[in-house]
């Protein structure tokens, strides 16, 4: 063949069956769909007119959960802030609280355990764990510490999913739930003040605490505006409640501790804050 001249379209044949065909390759993975969706989208906008085009609807916002604090301890003493769900009732007089006067009137120094499985135990444990069927740790299998009878009230602790939850119920009509602190480890003869507060108005109020306790710490006896009374102990926590107003504050005034060994020791409430 001379120079300029066109090969015959045999011999380009012959030429292109001499040079090598290149290896195939195949994308990379992922590609694929990255073109596929590029073309679909690009079909979409060609085929759609600006009175049928479809609209993206913004995503909808994150809902906001609010929070209402229960009446907590004022200034450097603030521990512990609880979420609390009550059933509120009249009582004579026209205050009004969670629990009734009367019910509150029923409170006793010396509590009894209660059984959450039997009896008045397993109608509160229903009671609370009704209530806060949506509350913290739903779906979880739920753990009952701290019950107590005082009179009429009863409470216990609901611990589930790693959350904890402090119940008081009297009947079908009053009481409340409130989220609470999950159990501190502390010290084998410590007792740390983690909650307290104040619910209802006038003869229909009460203040509550609760806080943790180490192994060593058997029982625990407080005195409060001249009440002395027994506190539950059980499970690393320690809980109790009693009748009061304003004036009887949700921080005992002193704290009796009897260790495992027999010993015992008498201390301000104060002093429970951890700093």
């Amino acid at each position: 063949m001379n120079a300029g001249q066109r090969p015959e379209p045999v011999e380009r044949a012959e030429l292109l069956g001499q040079v090598p065909v290149p290896a195939e390759r195949d994308l990379p993975a992922g590609r694929h769909a990255l073109h596929r969706e590029r073309l679909m989208r690009q079909i979409d906008l060609d085929t759609s007119s600006p009175a049928t085009a479809p609209t993206v609807a913004p995503a909808p916002a994150r809902p906001r959960f609010r929070r209402r604090l229960a009446v907590t301890l004022a200034g450097a003493l603030v521990v512990g802030a609880a979420v609390a769900v009550a059933v509120t009732q009249s009582s004579p007089g026209g205050v009004s609280g969670p629990l009734s006067s009367a019910e509150l009137a029923s409170w006793t120094g010396v509590p009894t355990p209660l059984a959450a499985s039997t009896g008045p135990g397993a109608t509160a444990e229903k009671w609370c764990l009704d209530r806060m069927a949506d509350g913290p740790g739903a779906g979880a299998p739920a753990k009952i510490t701290n019950a107590d009878l005082r009179g009429k009230v009863a409470s216990m602790v609901v611990n589930r999913g790693g959350k904890a939850m402090l119940c008081y119920v009297a009947s079908e009509t009053s009481g409340l739930w409130e989220a609470i602190d999950p159990v501190k480890n502390v010290a084998a003869d410590a007792v740390t003040y983690d909650t307290g507060g104040s619910h209802g108005d006038g003869d229909a109020m009460f203040n509550y605490a609760q806080g943790s306790v180490g192994a060593g710490v058997k029982a625990i006896t407080m005195q409060v505006a001249g009440r002395t009374f027994q506190v539950t102990v059980a499970d690393g926590r320690w809980t109790a409640w009693w009748p009061g107003t304003m004036s009887h504050r949700a921080v005992p005034d002193t704290v009796t501790v009897t260790l495992a060994d027999g010993t015992t020791r008498v201390v301000s409430g104060s002093s429970l804050f951890t700093r």
